[in-house]
């Protein structure tokens, strides 16, 4: 059941019948938007009106608390024979830099990372690799879960989940539910890129239909596995792809409930062969307004259905996301230690962020910020740069 929206106050109300803007006034009563309306938000609402109504209700919905979990990034092969031309991370098999981690590998690096530290989420996605069966993903789980008790596991993408049902011969609900069995606490929402079989076939002719993707989430949530949702963006896409993404993210979740959250992705363009062709650098956005007016409609076309919109940090950068914070997000995602996917296209591994840095920027953006768990639990405030729990946390 979709929440009940409280109404817009009279400023807003106001504002948005001076510019005589039907389609905020529309979302902001709740209404479903249609992928042109959605469209129209990006390319011709006023920002400032955009913005406005965006960051009101991400305020009034989360009742002022910027949030964000601690993390720890971890992938456990890098070898895929999906060939994604905007991906850095995979190798072919065979490949000399082509790796796949054993269970007890992969939760080496958990505990290691754990260490002086209160991971409370791992997150865990790797690539399509036609070598492993499902045994090996039921230990993979068990031994991240063993690994680290206390926190959650939030992993594979809905590209994987069908991939490994097609390689070992399962149905998805048959994965889905040992999976869940092992030790599964979440969806990742990697996968989807842009949910638009034109765009698709562009980027990544192999992938699985956006069709199919959105079963796997839909089967998911059937099954009680919640899941988040990417959006990747600034590439070759026009904004009326990124208008039909959101609106078909909206309408599952109207049908089967269980999205987290909803978190757009700007595309790094570094060392893939996406970055490198004369189409992206004929349609490439790259002004940060763009980012900006994506996150605010993503805010205003989601009203009433997924409450968290994540400024992604990682790939958008620390200003920029910190102004998406103003712009209808309310959530900076996490620490990411570790992170690897979005960092190969810088040729290198992130170290990720400390708590007090991400509650550091949140605060500059006028939220009370607040530790998380994977399903938007708030376990604690963070008020100051080293409240007790830090120390839990991290070592200073």
């Amino acid at each position: 059941m979709l929440e009940e929206l409280p109404s817009p106050p009279k400023w807003l109300e106001k504002l948005v019948n001076t510019y005589g803007l039907g389609v905020v006034e529309k979302s902001i009563h709740g209404e479903r938007l249609e992928p042109p309306e959605i469209e129209k938000l990006i390319t011709e609402t006023p920002l400032h009106v955009l913005a406005a109504a965006a960051d009101h209700y991400a305020r009034v919905l989360k009742h002022g608390k910027g949030s964000f979990t601690v993390n720890v990034y971890v992938t456990y092969t890098n070898v895929c024979v999906t060939a994604c031309s905007f991906c850095a991370f995979y190798r072919p098999p065979g490949h000399r830099e082509a790796y796949t981690r054993s269970p007890e590998e992969v939760a080496q690096i958990v505990r290691e990372a754990s260490q002086g530290r209160r991971i409370l989420e791992v997150h865990m996605v790797g690539g399509n690799n036609p070598g492993l069966g499902l045994d090996y993903y039921l230990e993979l789980i068990r031994a991240v879960k063993r690994a680290a008790p206390g926190a959650r596991l939030k992993a594979f993408t809905a590209e994987e989940i069908w991939f490994i049902a097609r390689i070992t011969g399962h149905s998805v609900r048959e994965v889905l539910e040992e999976f869940k069995g092992s030790g599964l606490d979440a969806l990742s929402g990697g996968g989807a890129e842009i949910l638009d079989e034109q765009v698709e076939k562009l980027i990544a002719p192999k992938k699985i239909s956006p069709e199919e993707y959105l079963r796997v989430h839909e089967e998911a949530h059937r099954l009680g596995i919640r899941s988040n949702v990417i959006m990747m963006y600034g590439h070759v896409e026009d904004p009326i792809h990124v208008a039909r993404h959101i609106y078909r993210v909206r309408r599952l979740e109207e049908k089967a409930p269980g999205f987290i959250s909803f978190i757009p992705v700007r595309f790094n363009p570094g060392n893939t062969a996406l970055g490198r062709t004369r189409l992206y650098r004929e349609k490439a956005r790259l002004d940060g307004e763009y980012d900006l007016r994506i996150i605010a409609a993503a805010r205003l076309a989601l009203l009433g259905a997924i409450d968290n919109i994540v400024a992604y940090w990682v790939s958008m950068g620390d200003k920029l996301a910190q102004a998406a914070l103003s712009h209808g997000a309310n959530d900076l995602g996490g620490t990411f230690y570790n992170e690897a996917v979005i960092a190969a296209t810088r040729g290198r591994v992130t170290g990720g962020k400390k708590p007090e840095e991400l509650a550091f920027m949140l605060r500059q953006a006028g939220w009370a910020p607040w530790v998380r768990d994977t399903f938007y639990n708030y376990l604690e405030p963070v008020n100051g740069y080293n409240p007790p729990w830090l120390r839990e946390v991290i070592r200073v």
